[in-house]
């Protein structure tokens, strides 16, 4: 679990990473890191989220390490314990996405709804099944500290965790493609610029201006994911082997980092000024502003100044 940055990643991306991990595959950050981008999706009533975890995380694995997880919806406890069996005693580790409303070592138990990834390594059989259990999700929520953890778990006790789960294994999809960093970043500050000539990061931002309580819960959870993939970013320019352009990753460590979390720490602060009946600062919506901002102000520098950014 050490070599799987959990406390920058999705509880799924967690296990898929720890499952490459477990099939040896040297670089497990790559794959889950590599993007900066701005893309947006369609969800409840039209409202623009973030694509985050990306709807492509599968095909960025496939074509990073050669393998690709093959998903299959659980169908019955009983299929699932003779095929998780069936994968384990072939040496392979299984990936597990449930409720995590009913997974008893997280504190979302009893709380939240959600989907969540884990990773079964054994199978103690009986008339009880027992699964061995490895976990390696962080983070800290309302109700507690998710860590990494291994456990212990019944397989009846899981079952209306796994009514709408499924399961998965790595299976081999051709050669990994060679990391270049020089093409991944110009294509990374491409993708940026995009979202500003499109117009999607307006619209993203257009919806949070005059933002009412059901609006600043979104954006809190939406500053959330984007610092988390911005953090993980971060780490992956700050350790790639020689800089792909001079003065990039601090750039992004000085200019862009600071200011999503200054936008996550503003939109919780407000979240409590709200439930006290007062407004909503307009330093929420200028901190949002002043991060796309600064996305598009980094990128734009570092294609005209491909030799490195000052």
């Amino acid at each position: 679990m050490g070599r799987v940055d959990s406390a920058y990643m999705d509880c799924v991306s967690d296990v898929v990473a720890l499952l490459l991990a477990h099939a040896g595959v040297a670089d497990v950050r790559t794959p889950f890191a590599y993007q900066w981008a701005f893309r947006v999706v369609g969800g409840i009533d039209g409202v623009l989220e973030l694509d985050l975890p990306p709807r492509a995380r599968d095909r960025s694995v496939a074509r990073f390490t050669g393998l690709r997880p093959k998903w299959t919806d659980v169908e019955s406890t009983a299929e699932c314990l003779d095929s998780w069996t069936a994968e384990l005693g072939r040496g392979n580790a299984v990936a597990v996405t449930a409720d995590a409303f009913f997974l008893p070592w997280l504190p979302y138990c009893g709380n939240e709804h959600m989907e969540h990834g884990f990773v079964v390594e054994g199978v103690e059989g009986g008339r009880e099944p027992v699964l061995h259990v490895v976990d390696p999700y962080e983070n800290r929520t309302r109700w507690g500290h998710a860590r990494p953890t291994t456990t212990k778990v019944v397989l009846g006790d899981l079952g209306p965790a796994l009514d709408r789960g499924a399961w998965a294994v790595l299976e081999p999809c051709g050669p990994a493609e060679p990391l270049d960093p020089e093409r991944e970043v110009r294509a990374n500050c491409e993708a940026v610029l995009a979202s500003h000539a499109d117009g999607t990061a307006a619209a993203f931002a257009g919806q949070y201006r005059e933002p009412d309580k059901a609006a600043l819960h979104r954006l809190a959870l939406q500053s959330w994911l984007i610092t988390r993939d911005r953090q993980l970013h971060g780490l992956w320019l700050r350790e790639l082997p020689g800089t792909p352009a001079p003065g990039f990753s601090r750039a992004f460590d000085e200019t862009v980092l600071p200011r999503w979390q200054k936008l996550q720490e503003l939109t919780y602060i407000a979240i409590r000024r709200v439930e006290a009946g007062r407004s909503v600062p307009p330093a929420v919506p200028a901190a949002l502003e002043a991060a796309l901002a600064a996305e598009a102000e980094l990128a734009g520098a570092s294609l005209d100044h491909p030799e490195g950014t000052a």
